[in-house]
């Protein structure tokens, strides 16, 4: 083979893709190694497929990663892909996300260009992938299974009386009273409950009195504290006297308006109301009188149901690294009190799920602390928590919208002290149209009061679990039908599931749990397996591929489909996550009917310079390449690439920074890793070996293994030493 003599330093690949952790298409360009020289034995090697022994590995596939739309456009990638792999796994463009739209609408014109780009260079296509909890349309799938919201009645007006005072000099200078009909007298010794939800524009301090029928005030309560939200009140008493007709309202104190409703006068033991009309909803107020000289107006008022009109809206257009990069908050007029718990509640709502941390922080020193998590969904719900602050000075109550990019809206806010009924949030309802008291970084995100606000009465009726999983099995159906249409029995071979394993073992069974929203990120991720359940998730997935499939046109005996996962071969928990992956197949497998053909394990592993940390990585990768020969299953490399650090868990070298002869100790860890695939995997399981990264990395951000030397080719497209050592593991030669 080294006789051949290819040169191709020419090439040159536009662009590349990242692993399954962060899918981003990256450009590769940069300057000539300095030294040509020492790479030039490189040049005498031929092509990598030609390194594979067809008659001893017949079914091995070598596979390559890339942008489809880079093949599609015929460019380097093609040449690349063509003359060295057999096989191709799409970066993005074969995953949910990247083919659903908002509103469930599917386009599969990409998957299907690349389909035909392929047939016709003759190469296979490694599907990737058909189920996964990341890179989903989660707007879309939670909006399949969201609540059914039923709003109210807009033609039924909630009525209440309202008074309306100018502060006088005395609580009796304004007086609303009802006088009950039919000479209707309260009974001696009788005890009566008067009771009525009120709320007003502005605290005051309101007594309530009631007068015989000869104009003898009696005072129930020497003032009670009304504040600016709907609360009821309630007051007893008893009378001394046979003659007590009226029910007096006193609001001398008052400086705006007052609302009441649910007016009721009952005596104990008895469900009678003594008031006709208490709840305002007729607009009869023919029993209600004032004193000609008092100045306070009274009149039955209706609103719709509470808080129907505004809403506090935050829009954060960008999503930052940071939580607190984005931040409404409410300055209070005292700071909290120390060591006194506080209750907060509010009726939330965001254009995707999402948590939003909470501090308490100080207008002066700039001191903060944090407060249990604010939770939103897509409707409106409430979101309640209790905290007691620590430490003094804290005036400012803040939401951190940081790391969220959409909208919020924030209505009904109460913020009350342990004890207390008074909210501490003057602009709670935001009715009046504005934000006051609210604030947020100016230029960075926008504030504002608008009409899209809570409304109480709203009906909301939660699918059941049943539901929730019929609807989302549709869902998948749905997406491997359109993709395997669009496929048309080409690909053969596909990852069914991606990723399911997750790191924790929270039933202690002794295997990992299933990825889920109890050990992931809900806000991020959505995970089909949380509805379909553990052992019909993959069932399902399976299952569906299978019959669509062959209804498209493939052989039912070609098809493939693989379970992919990475951490396989760690040291750290002795291959724990290899073996759960192999106890879950044989669970998915136990019902008699699903066939799991193959086992995907990435490997985006790092040569570790420190000697027995090295030794221990290369013990965990034979111990995993037994551990999933002994499954009986296809074996596939599916993700191979290479970085370099010092020390287990050490932050891994720039290319600029790796020597010449670091680059050969990787590309004999290449060679270990390849050769023990083929030594210790049986011939029969050999599916083949997917180079993930076939350049260096670009040193920017948000690119796979930033600035990292994890390629067979640096950034001009010339042959690196691990070009060496993948080509020996393949042939078996020194």
């Amino acid at each position: 083979m080294k006789n051949k003599f290819l040169f191709i330093n020419s090439l040159a690949i536009l662009s590349l893709f990242a692993a399954c952790a962060d899918d981003e298409i990256v450009d590769f360009r940069t300057e000539k190694p300095v030294s040509i020289a020492q790479y030039e034995y490189l040049n005498v090697y031929d092509v990598l497929k030609a390194y594979v022994d067809r008659s001893a590995n017949p079914n091995f596939k070598l596979g390559i990663a890339l942008g489809a739309n880079d093949f599609i456009a015929g460019t380097q990638v093609h040449s690349l892909a063509v003359s060295n792999f057999d096989e191709m796994t799409a970066g993005n463009e074969m995953k949910y996300a990247s083919c659903v739209s908002d509103n469930g609408s599917m386009n599969f014109s990409t998957v299907s260009n690349f389909v035909s780009a392929a047939q016709m260079a003759g190469v296979t296509i490694y599907g990737h992938t058909l189920a996964w909890h990341s890179q989903q349309n989660n707007k879309y799938l939670n909006s399949l299974i969201a609540p059914t919201v039923i709003p109210p009645d807009p033609s039924q007006e909630s009525h209440y009386l309202l008074l309306h005072q100018d502060t006088k000099a005395n609580p009796w200078d304004g007086q609303v009273y009802y006088t009950l009909p039919g000479g209707t007298t309260l009974a001696q010794g009788t005890e009566y409950t008067i009771s009525f939800r009120a709320k007003t524009s502005a605290t005051f301090n309101f007594q309530l009195w009631l007068m015989t029928s000869t104009n003898v005030d009696i005072k129930v309560n020497g003032g009670t504290a009304i504040g600016t939200e709907w609360a009821t009140y309630s007051f007893k008493y008893t009378p001394e006297t046979s003659d007590v007709n009226c029910v007096k309202l006193i609001v001398g104190e008052l400086a705006g308006d007052f609302c009441v409703d649910d007016l009721k006068l009952v005596a104990t033991g008895s469900e009678e109301n003594l008031i006709q009309n208490g709840d305002f909803e007729q607009s009869d107020l023919s029993n209600w009188a004032k004193y000609s000289w008092h100045s306070v107006t009274y009149s039955i008022e209706g609103e719709a149901a509470a808080g129907a009109g505004y809403c506090l809206k935050f829009v954060n257009p960008t999503a930052q690294a940071d939580n607190w990069a984005a931040q409404a908050w409410y300055e209070l007029s005292e700071p909290f009190k120390s060591g006194v718990t506080y209750t907060f509640k509010c009726m939330v709502k965001a254009t995707d799920a999402y948590n939003s941390s909470i501090y308490l922080q100080s207008t002066n020193d700039g001191n903060q602390e944090y407060m249990p998590e604010i939770v939103m969904g897509t409707t409106w719900s409430e979101s309640s928590i209790t905290f007691t602050p620590a430490g003094s000075g804290l005036d400012k109550f803040t939401f951190n919208f940081g790391n969220f990019a959409g909208t919020i809206y924030i209505d009904d806010v109460v913020l009350t002290e342990e004890g207390s009924t008074v909210n501490l949030i003057a602009n709670s309802d935001f009715e009046a149209g504005h934000i006051d008291g609210w604030n947020s970084w100016a230029g960075y995100q926008s504030l504002s009061a608008e009409g899209e606000g809570y409304v109480a009465g709203e009906q909301i009726i939660e699918m059941t679990p049943e539901e929730k999983k019929d609807t989302l099995t549709w869902a998948m159906d749905n997406w491997i039908k359109g993709m395997m249409e669009a496929t048309g029995g080409y690909v053969t071979t596909w990852e069914a599931v991606n990723e399911a394993i997750s790191g924790t073992d929270a039933d202690g069974d002794g295997y990992y749990d299933l990825q889920s929203a109890s050990n992931g990120d809900a806000t991020t991720n959505f995970y089909w397996q949380d509805y379909l359940g553990n052992e019909d998730y993959v069932r399902i997935v399976v299952a569906k591929a299978r019959q669509y499939f062959q209804e498209y046109g493939g052989n039912p005996s070609d098809l493939k489909l693989f379970i992919n996962d990475y951490n396989l071969e760690t040291w750290w928990d002795g291959n724990k996550k290899a073996e759960s992956l192999v106890h879950w197949i044989e669970t998915w497998e136990s019902d008699g009917v699903t066939k799991i053909d193959g086992i995907g394990t990435q490997m985006h592993v790092t040569y570790i310079l420190n000697e027995a940390d090295q030794k221990a990585q290369e013990d965990a990768i034979v111990n995993m390449f037994q551990i999933l020969a002994a499954s009986g299953k296809l074996i596939k490399i599916s993700e191979l690439d290479m970085g370099i650090c010092e020390k287990a868990f050490g932050t891994g070298l720039k290319t600029e920074e790796v020597t010449f002869e670091q680059q050969q100790k990787m590309a004999e860890f290449y060679t270990f890793i390849i050769r023990k695939y083929f030594e210790i995997i049986p011939v029969e399981q050999q599916y083949g070996i997917t180079q993930w990264c076939a350049t260096d990395s670009k040193d920017e951000k948000n690119v796979w293994r930033q600035g990292e030397p994890v390629g067979l080719w640096d950034l001009n497209y010339n042959r690196k030493p691990t070009y060496e050592g993948f080509l020996k593991g393949l042939s078996g030669e020194e």
